[in-house]
């Protein structure tokens, strides 16, 4: 049994982008998850303990994790947790890992701009193009059909960090 975790923390480090022996690509980096809360009696707001973990990105979400996310940033993970101790000598400590299947910035705290891949994820070089995953409705590089027949297209916001 795995079990599944979702965090929202801050970047420790500007990911590490490596490839294993077999070619896959992985992304590592550590994200420190501070508890927040309002203390009624200060009336401000009070850091609890912080907690530490090691994120592995793997394949093509960690190639974009690789080029969206820097040190500093705050992020939400899902993936699944292992508890791994370690020994080093005369020391010794327990991480907390986490296997990411999704990651993104925490909009809650700023900006993003979501660029779509040319291939739609695990799907072979077939000639089709990215509108075929487009939302219903939608025309190539067209957001949404308005009531008089005119098509808009967002512009992309300026990202703060």
């Amino acid at each position: 049994m795995k079990d599944h975790i979702t965090i929202v923390g801050n970047v420790g480090a500007d990911p590490e982008y490596r490839r294993l022996p077999d070619g896959t690509p992985v992304v590592s980096l550590r994200v420190a998850s501070t508890d927040r809360r309002y203390d009624v009696k200060a009336g401000a707001w009070v850091d609890g303990l912080t907690s530490w973990y090691r994120v592995s990105v793997f394949r093509t979400l960690g190639e974009h994790v690789a080029a969206s996310v820097r040190r500093g940033q705050r992020i939400v993970v899902h993936g699944t947790l292992a508890i791994k101790r370690w020994e080093a000598g005369d020391k010794s400590g327990t991480d907390a890992e986490i296997d990411a299947v999704a990651l993104g910035h925490d909009l809650a705290f700023g900006t993003s701009v979501f660029t779509r891949d040319e291939k739609p994820r695990g799907q072979a070089d077939t000639g089709e193009s990215a509108t075929e995953w487009a939302a219903p409705g939608a025309e190539s590089g067209a957001d949404a059909d308005s009531a008089d027949g005119r098509t808009w297209q967002a512009e992309p916001a300026v990202t703060p960090f």
